[in-house]
């Protein structure tokens, strides 16, 4: 606990130094009539502020994962059960569902951010998790083929990372990658529904 503690901090900080170095840069620039480094310097600005991330995500390193799209991991002595936004798995008994979870866990096991902002009707804490380096999960796990978008809650997302996960699942879509390459593919809601009226 200590250990994500001095990471978190040590994280805000280097982002808040970052930001504000960039911030005063680009004052200067604009003062000096430098218009194109001060645009630059704008632009390091804006890519490295990210209030969600910097002041609210937590380090988190699964322990359990149940599917493509939900894992367990530890808050000290908790046990905290993450449902991943901005997207909605295969589930299992669903073609690929299993190497959607493979693909979840290369990409989370290392340990990843969870920006958590609600719990769903199932107890589970809702987060958007990014890798280590800061790429959202979501969109990957669309990107290979594994997952749809939840219209229902496509608006939580921020408006950077629905362009990104629209963008990531037509490109799937045209690759005919994962469950895009089967002649028939079907969505893990609409697998759900029909699983539930039988």
């Amino acid at each position: 606990m200590q250990n994500t503690f001095a990471t978190n901090v040590v994280s805000v900080m280097v982002t808040l130094v970052g930001t504000a170095a960039a911030l005063f840069l680009a004052a200067y620039f604009t003062w000096r009539r430098r218009l194109v480094l001060a645009a630059v310097c704008l632009g390091c600005f804006f890519a490295l502020f990210n209030p969600s991330v910097a002041m609210s995500a937590e380090l988190c390193k699964p322990i359990r994962y149940a599917d493509g799209d939900t894992f367990t991991f530890k808050r000290g002595h908790e046990s905290v059960r993450v449902r991943l936004a901005g997207y909605d798995a295969l589930e299992r008994g669903q073609p690929f569902s299993k190497r959607a979870t493979d693909r979840l866990r290369e990409l989370t096991e290392g340990g990843a951010q969870c920006d958590c902002y609600k719990e769903d009707k199932y107890g589970r804490s809702v987060c958007t998790v990014r890798t280590k380096a800061g790429v959202n999960v979501a969109t990957e796990m669309l990107k290979a083929g594994y997952a749809c978008i939840d219209q229902r809650f496509e608006s939580e997302a921020a408006p950077e990372d629905r362009a990104a996960a629209r963008a990531a699942l037509a490109d799937a879509q045209a690759q005919r990658r994962g469950m895009w390459s089967l002649p028939d593919p079907v969505c893990a809601v609409d697998f759900r529904r029909a699983k539930n009226a039988q």
